[in-house]
């Protein structure tokens, strides 16, 4: 596999306080025990219905509804290189859900 590398810097790398950033176009393909489940930071750019229906599943769903989730993310990239970020280190309404990375989206 291609990323049998990369998935190594990362399970490695968290374990010796390394930063590390994996950029990927689908949500879904992912490893999920490897990556999505140690990820403490998303940052999510224009995406479809499918993945965001991932993201909102394990992530999001018991905060609010994928409706909410849909418009919050909408209302982020509206922007000129708009993301909306989920910082699961957060608490709810201290920055777990963010517009760009300095502005709340929930209050």
């Amino acid at each position: 596999d291609t990323q049998d590398a990369m998935r190594e810097h990362f399970l490695m790398g968290r374990h010796s306080l390394v930063d590390c950033f994996y950029l990927c176009q689908t949500y879904a393909r992912i490893p999920k025990h490897l990556m999505r489940d140690n990820a403490n930071l998303l940052i999510l750019f224009r995406q479809d219905g499918t993945n965001l229906r991932h993201v909102c599943n394990v992530h999001v769903n018991t905060d609010m509804t994928f409706e909410e989730f849909v418009a919050l993310c909408r209302d982020c990239w509206r922007r000129r290189y708009g993301f909306f970020v989920i910082d699961k280190d957060s608490a709810l309404r201290n920055g777990r859900y963010r517009r760009g990375f300095t502005e709340y989206a929930l209050s």
